[in-house]
């Protein structure tokens, strides 16, 4: 009954033109801010520690950008075959990715990117090579079976999170493989604006492990919500003397560069989550 409701309800939003769509789910995504009081106050208070300097006034227009943002994600997801046809979604610095695809050879490219703007519109770059990304499984079976078809048409093709087979597979393909690395994780020590936090390691180990190239990319929404996908650079792991301190140290270069990209988006990020952790 679920699957048969948003099917039939991504038919009745497929009539009307994308920009009415963006403006609809931006509002779905406002209104996620004022009934969900627990998360807004997340929002908030996320928003706060990385921006001190920030008066009460701005910080609540940037969690309210960011839901609705996070509202155009959605969207996103759920009409990607559309968002990356034509010039809905379009590729800047194309010659990075061409560049780190001669460096993987037979291998996969990873990306790594965060959870702002329209990042699943990466899949344009399925012109350059099979698009693959990791998601987290939905805990609702038949809503994660029908994301999944849908992000296959638009050419992004999901990976479960901790299925290490199906992701040694790819990387072992001539594919790119998209990670987002910003949230919270266990297995390094790193600071993000300015407070200390624990993060993931996996694309900084995967690239060392498999030998393959890692790709700083992200997308953003422009203003009339057409999607800019962003190659930004080519990242060198920087070895150090154990690997754990290589981890970490580069990490902590890849997070420099989020909060660097996140500063000129401020709006644009997924504020949602919990990034700061006590320790127990």
């Amino acid at each position: 009954m679920l699957k048969f409701f948003l099917v039939t309800f991504k038919k009745i939003l497929s009539i009307f033109p994308l920009k009415w769509r963006y403006k609809f789910f931006e509002k779905m995504g406002l209104l996620a801010y004022f009934l969900v009081k627990k998360r807004r106050e997340l929002t908030l208070d996320n928003i706060k520690n990385a921006f001190p300097q920030k008066n009460e006034k701005e910080v609540k227009r940037i969690a309210k950008e960011s839901y609705k943002t996070m509202g155009k994600m959605i969207m996103t997801s759920i009409f990607l075959e559309e968002i990356t046809k034509g010039e809905n979604t379009s590729v800047e610095n194309e010659e990075i990715m061409k560049k780190a695809i001669e460096m993987a050879k037979d291998k996969a490219v990873l990306i790594v990117s965060l959870h702002l703007g329209g990042f699943e519109a990466g899949s344009k770059m399925e012109n350059l090579r099979k698009f693959y990304a990791v998601f987290r499984k939905q805990k609702n079976e038949k809503i994660n079976d029908l994301m999944t078809e849908w992000r296959e048409k638009g050419g992004l093709n999901s990976i479960p999170l901790h299925e290490s087979q199906l992701l040694s597979k790819a990387i072992n393909e001539k594919s790119i493989i998209a990670l987002a690395s910003d949230h919270y994780g266990k297995d390094v020590e790193i600071e993000f604006f300015g407070r200390k936090t624990t993060a993931v390691a996996g694309p900084v180990l995967l690239s060392i492990k498999h030998k393959v190239p890692l790709v700083l990319a992200y997308a953003v929404f422009d203003k009339n919500n057409k999607i800019i996908v962003k190659n930004k650079k080519i990242i060198e792991i920087e070895k150090q003397s154990k690997l754990k301190e290589t981890m970490k140290f580069n990490m902590q270069k890849i997070y420099n560069e989020f909060e660097e990209i996140i500063r000129e988006y401020p709006e644009q990020y997924m504020w949602q989550h919990k990034r700061w952790r006590k320790k127990k």
